[in-house]
């Protein structure tokens, strides 16, 4: 006989389909910005799949860029929660604060009438023609595909998943500063954030409820995405539903270490909260990788890594073989060897690790290679059991909060603060100025002169494409 999942969750934290006709076009100048928002600095969503003539500029995202400079003298629900004893706590404050103001206004984040939002700029437009830029409808990008029973043993199709994610005044005043610059370069050195800066990313998908039952009774959009996994025709409208919810936070008191706590929710349409957001069932949450531990780092599947010192897993989630769950949620994977990861996420590497290998090539004078992005894991392993253990410390290691110069593969990068937005943004940037006939990225080279003589402008257009900031590589 089957058992049944237990009725009231008791969370120990242990480490805390339709389609629609294509709306392809003809390719917008590149960094073109949206006719509905002309006098924009940056673009909202990728040109190449704009929305169709007469659309009413409500229903068409809009970046929220009005970036500040300064931020307010607030204090935090979560300052006084110690995260490593009372994650669930912690974490619920955290998602109460995100929620506040934009769920009235559907999370079009600059209309917040509590406080504004904001999102990083040049994630519009990867350079791909299918690529992962944003979707005009909601400002979605899109995210690392769920594979076949990743999400629940019921799950035997691929899923598309996309998301969108924004930052508070004090993740806007630190934007401004990487991408608000004199010569409009983005200058990832400015990327250090300011205490309290908290990030909140909503992760759709578009696997059908019958294969994923705990989607049940959750939030519903409408996306211009593909038509499937395949990512090689126009994109169409599709129903998603969300399923996964990210937080971050740069605490003060992780100042001398990583800087950052990630939380993880995942939607759990069978639990017995009032509304989609009481339904948010946390994951787990993290500061650390505890680069000291490799207990179970090959181990595949689910479970609670007991040796792990800065995670906290609810272990309520954790699959147990033979519970008839019904539309419960449950947890499938974490990452490697018990660390924090969403659903969506990888399983070989951790909200932390891929976090902090933000980071873009740091030789200016080198424009070849300007904008490529720090390697994120070894995605060339798509479960724990072949992830090469030679490679552990090179990807698990802690790295200091701020932007500062690490190394990585013999080559330096200036990290941005463990924001893969930023770095994403940075590539999208450079990337777009191969696609010219000649792109003057070397000019910078030449500004740290008093004369601020000009570099001659090289021409890239032959140059090979920038490794994508992209978590779908496994």
């Amino acid at each position: 006989m089957m058992k049944t999942a237990p009725a009231v969750a008791v969370i120990a934290l242990a480490c805390a389909l339709g389609a629609a006709v294509s709306q392809e076009r003809p390719a917008a100048p590149a960094g073109a910005a949206p006719a509905a928002a002309s006098a924009a600095r940056f673009p909202s969503y990728d040109p190449r799949y704009p929305p169709p003539p007469g659309t009413p500029p409500a229903q068409v995202f809009q970046l929220s860029q009005d970036f500040p400079k300064t931020y307010a003298a607030d204090t935090f629900a979560w300052e006084k929660i110690d995260f490593k004893a009372f994650p669930n706590e912690y974490l619920r404050a955290v998602l109460n604060y995100c929620l506040e103001g934009n769920v009235d206004v559907d999370f079009r984040v600059q209309d917040n009438p509590v406080r504004k939002w904001y999102h990083a700029p040049w994630l519009h437009d990867d350079g791909a023609q299918f690529g992962g830029g944003r979707e005009w409808r909601r400002g979605m990008t899109r995210e690392r595909m769920s594979r076949p029973f990743e999400l629940h043993t019921q799950q035997t199709g691929r899923g598309q998943n996309w998301a969108v994610g924004f930052y508070n005044d004090r993740g806007g005043v630190g934007l401004g500063k990487v991408w608000l610059t004199a010569d409009g370069r983005p200058d990832p050195s400015k990327s250090t954030f300011p205490p309290n800066t908290v990030a909140c990313k909503l992760l759709f998908t578009d696997a059908p409820v019958e294969q994923v039952p705990y989607l049940r009774n959750g939030k519903v959009w409408t996306a211009n995405i593909y038509p499937d996994t395949n990512y090689d025709k126009p994109r169409v409208d599709r129903e998603m539903r969300l399923l996964q919810l990210d937080v971050a936070v740069k605490d003060p008191r992780l100042a001398r270490s990583t800087g950052w706590v990630f939380g993880t929710f995942v939607y759990d349409g069978g639990s017995p909260g009032k509304t989609v957001w009481d339904r948010m069932s946390p994951v787990g949450l993290s500061w650390g990788d505890d680069q000291a531990v490799r207990t179970d780092a090959q181990r595949n599947g689910v479970f609670v890594n007991t040796a792990l010192t800065q995670t906290r897993i609810n272990s309520f989630l954790v699959e147990q073989p033979g519970w008839d769950y019904g539309d419960r949620a449950y947890v499938r994977h974490h990452g490697l060897g018990g660390r924090v990861n969403g659903p969506i996420d990888s399983p070989v590497s951790s909200c932390v690790s891929c976090h902090g290998r933000a980071g873009t090539f740091a030789k200016a004078a080198d424009p070849v290679n300007r904008g490529r992005p720090m390697a994120m894991a070894v995605f060339s392993a798509s479960k724990p059991s072949e992830y090469p253990m030679d490679k552990f410390d090179e990807f698990f290691k802690p790295i200091p909060d701020g932007a500062h110069v690490e190394t990585q593969d013999g080559s330096q990068f200036m990290t941005t603060d463990y924001s893969l937005q930023v770095t994403g943004g940075i590539r999208n940037y450079y990337q777009n100025l191969r696609s010219q006939p000649v792109a003057p990225v070397a000019a910078e080279a030449g500004r740290a002169t008093r004369n601020f003589k000009a570099a001659v402008p090289v021409d890239l257009s032959n140059a090979p494409a920038l490794p994508r900031v992209d978590r779908d590589a496994d």
